[in-house]
């Protein structure tokens, strides 16, 4: 709990700066921003590989392949890394790149889930 109270505190920090900053120079805020962002995400990797080992752990249990869990994982990383950089670029003022990008991330989550979608397809032909 302690460590997402560190990090909401220099997410606020960093906002505050950031708008003080964009005042003079809004190429700089920005810099700001992406400087935050990039402390937060390395912070947030221990907690990560915890929860990546979880999530291996369960897989192992459940006997589940790395084909079939794969994509699950890469789905999530898409999507995470996705949000934040469409998030940073509607700040910069770039909403259609912000757009592109996330259509850019669905487009990779589907292609990524093709080997679960074909998994789940044999699955179901193997029924009938």
């Amino acid at each position: 709990m302690d460590l997402y109270l560190r990090i909401a505190a220099v997410c606020v920090i960093g906002s505050v700066l950031a708008v003080f900053v964009k005042k003079n120079s809004p190429d700089m805020g920005l810099l700001v921003a992406l400087a935050v962002c990039g402390v937060i995400l390395t912070v947030l990797v221990i907690p990560l590989i915890d929860v990546t080992d979880l999530l291996r752990q369960m897989m192992e249990w459940s006997g589940m392949t790395e084909d079939v869990f794969s994509p699950l994982l890469k789905t999530l990383g898409i999507t995470l890394i996705c949000k934040v950089c469409g998030d940073l670029c509607r700040d910069a003022g770039q909403s259609a790149m912000a757009s592109l990008l996330e259509m850019g991330g669905a487009l990779g989550a589907v292609l990524v889930s093709v080997p679960l979608l074909r998994a789940v397809w044999q699955m179901l032909q193997s029924l009938i």
